[in-house]
Order: C-alpha cells, then structure tokens, then sequence
C-alpha cells in the first residue's frame, strides 16, 4: 500500500477516534498585486497559499502518542489550488506518526529538514518574494519518512529524512535521496547546517544563522548547489531584517543573490505588516526580481490581508 493511501486512512481512523484530540485550522491569505514585466503589468488577484488543516494526537500512554496532520492549500480567488492536475484542493504536509521522548517518528508528505532549517529566515515566505526564486532546495516531498531527535537542553536538535525516487536519476527506493539539518536555538540564537543528498537532481549545502536583538532580527543563508545531471556548482546567499515598529507593526527588508534558477539573479523585497489582532492582519510589499534574463524579470507591489483561524 502507498503511503499516501495509508495516511489517508490512519487519518480517518485518528478522526473518528474519541479519544483523539484534533485541531481544525487554516488561513487566508489574498493580496492585489501590480506585477510589472517585459510584457506589461498586469493587476490581479493572488491567494497566497491559503489552507485549511486537521491536526491532533491520541495518547497511548504517558510520553507517547500518535501525531497526524492533513493540510490543503485553497485558493479562495479562483477556486484551483493545483493549477497543473486543474484540482480544487493541493496537497500539504500530511503525516501520521509517533511522538515520545525518543524523539518525533513520521511518514506522509512534507516539508524537507533542509527546508524547514531556514526556520523563517525568508520574511516573505509564500509570498512574490519567496526566496525560492533564487534558490533551490525549497522542497515538499512525498513518499516521505522523517525523524526530529529531542531537543537538547543546550538547544541541539536533529533532524532526518528519507525519501523514495530522485526526479531524473531514475531511482525507485524509499532512501534514494535524504534530506537531513542540524539545529542549534536559544533565544540569543539560531543556527542550522542542512544537507540534501540526491533530492531533485541537486546536492546542496545551506547554512543558516538568525540573531534577534532589540525587536529585531537579522537572518543570513548561504547555500551551495550542485546539479547531478551537468556537475555544476553554484552558491547564492540571502539577507534579511525584521524591525518591529511599536507595538503592531513589522518593518521587513531581504535581499537574495544567486544563479541556481536565473543567471546573476537578485531579488530584493522591503514590506510592512499591521497586526489587526492575534488572527488577522494587513501588509504591504514590493518585490523587484532581476537578472541577466529580462524575459524573467518582474517588479511586483502588493497590498493584502491575512486571517487565521
């Protein structure tokens, strides 16, 4: 049986469960945006991967339980989220799996250790400024099984991931490529050094640092890629800075440098958000992103609205 078909029905066991806890949640999140390119500008509606999700635990005993989670992407604009299979709904994280003090053990589709190790360095994550622009390695995969070690009390964790299949190497084993971080967090600091390993055709390298001082915080990555197929090495960086104004407002700046997926690609963002309350909240943001390609090359400003419930 695959795992998806598993998940989807250890999920629905886990949902009628009454001894389960469960969790419904979502958000939405829809900007107008003007995006300025060789070809013109054009003014439009965009849902910034909205969502909706279920997710809970059920208690075996004490210090272990199952975990589930199944989330979908919704687009409220113009009702496809998964614009290439033309479906209403597109897949998220969605896992089952046990938590104990031995660490997190779970399988389903999801996020990559080297993902999730930029730990929202990128402030405009989702957004037309997301730093997987420039860089590669911002993958969700499927056929997925990670395990998250505990937390430390010095702040180190770990996290491993084994996936099935590498897109264009013609592999079909559940460890043909891994995703694996190393994590360090106090509040003084955040560090992480994750490597993928045969993930998408890439091997690649990142290194993540984020410093909070004074209600700011100043995020750095740099990254090197290797593409399997052509031996091709190349790095690229990203700076960030968050500034919180008063006692509502965010002042964001990120500049981010590489030329993985366009030739001396360089995208700068600078944005403001307004918190409304705890749920909800109004932004603004201009994106410019430019290279050696004009057929590439957009400026994109924005004003939105996000709630979350």
């Amino acid at each position: 049986m695959k795992i998806k078909n598993f998940l989807i029905l250890i999920t629905i066991f886990f949902g009628m469960s009454l001894s389960s806890e469960s969790t419904i949640y979502g958000k939405l999140w829809i900007t107008l945006e003007s995006q300025d390119t060789t070809s013109g500008t054009e003014v439009d509606l965009v849902s910034n991967a909205s969502r909706f999700g279920i997710t809970g635990n059920m208690y075996f005993r004490e210090g272990l339980e199952a975990i589930y989670q199944a989330e979908y992407e919704v687009d409220p604009v113009d009702g496809t989220a998964d614009e290439k299979k033309e479906r209403t709904f597109k897949q998220r994280n969605s896992f089952v799996g046990i938590k104990g003090s031995y660490g997190t053990l779970f399988m389903g589709t999801h996020d990559t250790a080297f993902k999730i190790s930029q730990n929202k360095i990128d402030l405009f994550n989702d957004l037309a400024g997301d730093i997987e622009n420039i860089l590669q390695g911002e993958n969700r995969m499927k056929d997925f099984i990670g395990y998250t070690t505990p937390k430390s009390r010095g702040g180190i964790s770990a996290t491993f991931n084994t996936i099935k299949g590498s897109e264009g190497l013609g592999y079909d084993s559940i460890n043909d490529s891994t995703s694996i971080s190393l994590n360090y967090k106090t509040k003084s600091l955040y560090a992480a050094l994750s490597i993928d390993s045969k993930l998408k055709g890439y091997d690649s390298t990142r290194l993540s640092l984020q410093i909070p001082f004074n209600r700011t915080q100043i995020g750095i990555i740099y990254q090197d890629t290797k593409n399997l197929g052509t031996g091709k090495k190349k790095d690229g960086y990203v700076v960030s800075m968050l500034k919180e104004l008063g006692s509502k407002g965010i002042f964001k700046f990120q500049i981010a440098n590489s030329d993985m997926k366009l030739n001396s690609g360089k995208q700068t963002s600078i944005g403001y958000d307004y918190k409304l309350s705890k749920k909800a909240k109004v932004l603004f943001f201009l994106t410019d992103l430019s290279g050696d390609e004009e057929l590439n090359e957009k400026e994109v400003g924005a004003i939105g609205f996000e709630y979350r419930f």
